[in-house]
C-alpha cells in the first residue's frame, strides 16, 4: 500500500485533522493577542472541515484497489461478451 506524508504543522492528518490545524489557530490567535476569539473560530474550523466529509488515506486506497478491481473484471466481462457474439 502506498503510504503518503500528511503531516500539517507538526501534526499527523491521518490521526486527527480537526486537532491540528485548530491547534494551529489558537496558536497563531494566542500570538496576537486575540485569546477570546480562539474558541469561536476554532468550533467554525472544525464545523467547516466535519462537513467536507474526509476519508482516510487507507480508507481512500482501499476503495481505489476496489475500483481497479471491478473495471479489470468489467473490462473481462466486456471481452467475453464480444467473444460469444461473434459465435453467434
Amino acid at each position: 500500500m502506498v503510504q503518503c506524508d500528511t503531516t500539517l504543522l507538526g501534526e499527523t492528518l491521518a490521526n486527527n485533522p480537526f486537532d491540528a490545524i485548530t491547534a494551529k489557530v489558537g496558536e497563531l490567535l494566542n500570538a496576537k493577542g486575540l485569546q477570546n476569539m480562539e474558541n469561536p473560530v476554532t468550533q467554525l474550523i472544525r464545523q467547516g472541515l466535519q462537513d467536507m466529509e474526509f476519508v482516510s488515506l487507507e480508507d481512500f486506497e482501499i476503495q481505489k484497489e476496489v475500483l481497479n478491481r471491478l473495471r479489470e473484471k468489467v473490462h473481462a466481462l466486456e471481452m467475453r461478451v464480444a467473444e460469444l457474439e461473434k459465435r453467434t
